[in-house]
């Protein structure tokens, strides 16, 4: 085994922006945890048996490797040992024609974002250095820090498509991440009771579809699954996606069978008039929802603040729905309902996508019901539930629903230029004192947990 600080990095001569970004980086974290920063070179150079190949260079043909890029592939990034060689490189490519310029806020856009995603993930897995955090942990010191002698990773739909829920004796929860629309946030967790009885939040969105049916499949022994309740929090496609599609698609949802779908879906003007995200679109959505009992030939049943849905050993109390009060000041994350499940002597609260309005209503009308073990963080982490509710909450656990763009802020212009909030959310955790191990953030894999929850 050959320690990190005897290796180089390689870039192409040609390198992008942001495979220069991707080797800047490495190095510099390399410096700060290993004591010593690796020199960068061209691939023009003599190769090396210890290198760091940063993107595409010319080493591929060298080592006879290959990747499969493509447009589709911008968000995918694979690492992958050759010899001593550490190929580390996104899996996209520019788009082919420059996009016409009418905004200012266009983001930059070379194909190779998966790069710096890469070069996160080294640095965080290799180097062991959760860097998001730099402002909370001190670094870890390594000079003898040394390169695996077998390493392979891949961020890739193909790689996602075959992950499947671990099943596990007794009650569980199981907590699934985008395997489709890998720069956006998903919401879905498929819940069995100690029985084997199934249950859903949310689902995710559309293209997740196959994803969610397989993993209940596998769940059920093979069998077709049924589904003892499915509960919707509000009107966003990575929410509702699935449910929606089994709705128009009689071949999809031959595939299972539901037994009760559970929401509180506001009048139809909120969506279309009322709302500040309101649209007309949103009335077909709502009303294939409602109409299910007819497609999906799930029993539809409203939720009310202070129902008591029990399924087996594990009880759903329903803490909050959207009031039309708040009409004209609640977009759609802030018409989530919010349930809190009981299992086991522990509490998880289910926040959905709470913003402001949510948020309040929350601590001025629910404050006694909020105190939780566990809390699915608001809005994927976006800022919008204030430190104040989480610290009334008082979880020790935090499953976080969000993919990488969204958790490093990172839409191809360095780290945190995608600024939804997610830092604000990470900053709460740390200051609240959330041990890192009780934070599941679900970016790359499908997480299975006992219920309860193990809390450390």
């Amino acid at each position: 085994m050959s320690r990190i600080t005897e290796y180089v990095i390689i870039v192409s001569v040609t390198a992008t922006t942001n495979e220069r970004r991707a080797a800047s980086f490495l190095r510099e974290n390399i410096k700060l945890v290993c004591g010593k920063a690796p020199e960068i070179r061209q691939d023009s150079a003599a190769p090396v048996p210890c290198e760091i190949v940063v993107g595409k260079t010319s080493r591929e043909v060298l080592d006879g490797v290959s990747f499969s890029r493509s447009r589709e592939g911008v968000w995918e990034y694979e690492l992958r040992l050759a010899g001593k060689r550490l190929y580390l490189t996104g899996l996209g490519v520019p788009p082919e024609t420059e996009p016409p310029y009418t905004s200012a806020y266009r983001k930059l856009d070379d194909g190779c974002v998966g790069t710096v995603l890469a070069a996160y993930h080294f640095v965080e897995d290799i180097l062991g250095y959760q860097f998001v955090y730099a402002t909370f942990d001190a670094f870890p010191e390594n000079e003898t820090l040394e390169m695996p002698e077998q390493y392979a990773y891949s961020f890739t739909r193909a790689a996602f498509r075959r992950q499947l829920p671990q099943k596990m004796e007794g009650a569980a929860l199981h907590f699934l991440q985008c395997s489709e629309c890998l720069d956006m946030n998903n919401q879905s967790f498929i819940i069995q009771t100690a029985a084997g009885k199934l249950i859903v939040f949310d689902g995710g969105h559309p293209e997740e579809t196959e994803r969610l049916l397989r993993s209940l499949e596998h769940l059920a022994g093979g069998k077709k699954p049924h589904v003892s309740a499915w509960f919707f929090s509000h009107l966003h496609d990575d929410h509702y996606g699935v449910y929606l599609t089994l709705c128009q698609n009689e071949a999809l949802r031959a595939r299972l069978t539901v037994e009760k779908f559970y929401c509180h879906l506001l009048p139809e003007e909120f969506y279309t008039k009322l709302s500040p995200e309101a649209r007309e679109g949103r009335a077909t959505v709502r009303r294939l929802l409602l109409e299910s009992a007819d497609t999906v030939g799930a029993e539809v049943v409203t939720v009310q603040k202070g129902d008591v849905i029990r399924l087996d050993e594990i009880a759903f109390e329903v803490i909050h729905v959207p009031d039309m009060a708040f009409a004209t000041k609640m977009n759609m994350n802030d018409s989530s309902v919010v349930y809190k499940m009981l299992c086991g002597g522990q509490s998880v609260l289910f926040l959905g996508d709470a913003e402001w309005v949510c948020n309040n209503d929350l601590l001025e009308n629910c404050r006694e019901s909020l105190k939780s073990d566990v809390v699915q963080v608001g809005h994927h982490g976006c800022g919008n539930v204030s430190r104040e509710c989480y610290e009334v909450i008082g979880a020790t656990a935090y499953l976080w629903p969000i993919g990488p763009r969204f958790w490093y802020g990172e839409s191809g212009e360095g780290l945190n230029t995608h600024n939804t909030g997610v830092i604000r959310s990470r900053v709460y955790m740390k200051e609240i004192g959330v041990k890192p191990e009780n934070v599941y953030v679900n970016m790359d894999r499908i997480i299975s947990l006992p219920l309860p929850i193990p809390l450390a």
